[in-house]
C-alpha cells in the first residue's frame, strides 16, 4: 500500500482489524516501478499494478517496505505535529497582543513569559480566565497607576480576543506536553530512556527520536546484533570482507542524518535526506545544550560532545571552565558546530539504544 495520509490509514486500520499485513511501499519507489514500466502518466490502475510487482518482488526483503508505526507510537506522532502546529500560530499571537499592549497596558508589555508548563498570567487576566486571586489583585494595582489607555477605556475587544486565543492554544500545549510526559513513562520504553538520559534529552527531542526509531529492532538482525551486510568483492587491508553498517545507516535516515552522494554532470556533492523534524529538534538540542549556556555537570555523552564543539568551533575554556571571553570560538563556524554536534549525538545514541536494548533481553 503506498501511504496517502489520512485516506491510507483508514485502509490500513481496516486490514489490520480483519487480520491482513500490510506493508507500505514509499511514494518515490512506486514512482520508480511505475516508470520502469514505461507508464508517464498515473492513476489508480497503474498504481495497483506497481504496487503489485514491487509486493511480489521483494516479499521475502522486510527492509525494502516502509516500517509500520504501533497505534500508539502513530496518535503520539500526531501529537508533536499538533504541537508544531501549535507553535508556529502561537507567536504571531503573542507579538500582535504585545504591540496592543504598548498603548493599552505599557507596564506589561515586558512580562515574563511562563513557558511550556504554564500560562502567562497578563493573558490569563485580560482574557478574565480562572486566576489566583492574588495575581488578579497585582494587576488590578498596575492597572490604577498605569500610563495607558486602560486605565480609562479598559482593555480593546481585539486584545481580549488575542488573549483568549493565547490562553487556548497555551493550555492545548500543556496538555500535549502532559500527554508525553506520560508516554514516556510507559515501561515498554524504559531502554529507550534509560539511552535518552545519558545526553540529558528534552520531551520533545525524546518523543521526535522514539517516534522516528520505533520499534528499535528494525535496525538489528535475528540476534540483536546490529544490521550488517557483506560488500562483494571488497576486501580491507587485513584482507578481511567489507561489512557495510546497514543498521547505523538506517538510524541515521529516521533521525534526518543521512548523508547521500549527489552528481550532475561536473558537479558532485553531498545531500542529507531523513526526517526534518528530528533534524531540527537535535539542532534545537545542541542549540540549548551546547551553545546558549555550558552544561552544569554534565554526563560523560554530554561531556563529550560539548568538548567536541568547542574543538569545532575552535574555543578555549579558563581555569573555572568558563568560555574564555579571549577567544570565545569562530562564530562563523558555531552554526556548522552544532549540526556537527547532532552528527555525533545520532553515531552516540545508537549504541547506547544497542547496549540497553540488550540489557533490556538479559
Amino acid at each position: 500500500m503506498e501511504p496517502t495520509g489520512n485516506y491510507s490509514k483508514l485502509w490500513l486500520n481496516t486490514l489490520l482489524d480483519a487480520g491482513k499485513e500490510v506493508r507500505f511501499i514509499s511514494n518515490r519507489d512506486l514512482a520508480s516501478y511505475r516508470k520502469l514500466c514505461q507508464w508517464d502518466y498515473k492513476d489508480d490502475a497503474h498504481d495497483a499494478v506497481a504496487l503489485a510487482y514491487c509486493g511480489w518482488l521483494h516479499i521475502d526483503n522486510p527492509s525494502a517496505f516502509l516500517s509500520l508505526k504501533t497505534p500508539e507510537i502513530n496518535a503520539t506522532y500526531q501529537l508533536f505535529l499538533e504541537h508544531e502546529r501549535l507553535n508556529r500560530e502561537l507567536k504571531p499571537l503573542v507579538n500582535r497582543a504585545r504591540n496592543k499592549l504598548h498603548t493599552e497596558f505599557p507596564e506589561a508589555k515586558s512580562s515574563s513569559s511562563g513557558g511550556n508548563e504554564r500560562v502567562d498570567g497578563i493573558w490569563l487576566f485580560i482574557s478574565n480566565s480562572p486566576q489566583h486571586l492574588g495575581w488578579q489583585k497585582v494587576w488590578l494595582r498596575k492597572i490604577k497607576k498605569s500610563i495607558g489607555t486602560v486605565q480609562t477605556q479598559g482593555f480593546s475587544p481585539q486584545l481580549v480576543k488575542l488573549s483568549q486565543q493565547i490562553v487556548r492554544v497555551k493550555q492545548r500545549r500543556i496538555e500535549i506536553r502532559q500527554a508525553f510526559q506520560e508516554f514516556l513513562t510507559n515501561p515498554k520504553y524504559r531502554f529507550y530512556n534509560e539511552a535518552f538520559d545519558q545526553f540529558d534529552l528534552g520531551v520533545y527531542d525524546r518523543i521526535i527520536i522514539l517516534c522516528q526509531v520505533h520499534p528499535f529492532e528494525q535496525f538489528l538482525d535475528s540476534d540483536g546484533k546490529e544490521l550488517r551486510k557483506i560488500k562483494p568483492r571488497k576486501f580491507g587491508p587485513s584482507g578481511k570482507p567489507i561489512t557495510k553498517r546497514v543498521g547505523l545507516n538506517r538510524f541515521h535516515a529516521c533521525l534526518g542524518k543521512a548523508i547521500k552522494p549527489w552528481e550532475s554532470g561536473k558537479k558532485k556533492g553531498h545531500i542529507v535526506t531523513g526526517s526534518v523534524l528530528a533534524r531540527i529538534q537535535l539542532y534545537l538540542w545542541a542549540r540549548r545544550t551546547m551553545a546558549m549556556t555550558p552544561p552544569k555537570n554534565p554526563k560523560p555523552r554530554v561531556k563529550e560532545l560539548y568538548s567536541r564543539y568547542l574543538n569545532d568551533i575552535q574555543a578555549k575554556l579558563t581555569d573555572d571552565g568558563k568560555i574564555d571571553p579571549n577567544y570565545p570560538g569562530n562564530n562563523s563556524l558555531k552554526q556548522w558546530g552544532k549540526a556537527r554536534v547532532g552528527d555525533k549525538l545520532v553515531k552516540l545514541l545508537f549504541k547506547e539504544l544497542l547496549i540497553a536494548y540488550r540489557k533490556s533481553k538479559q
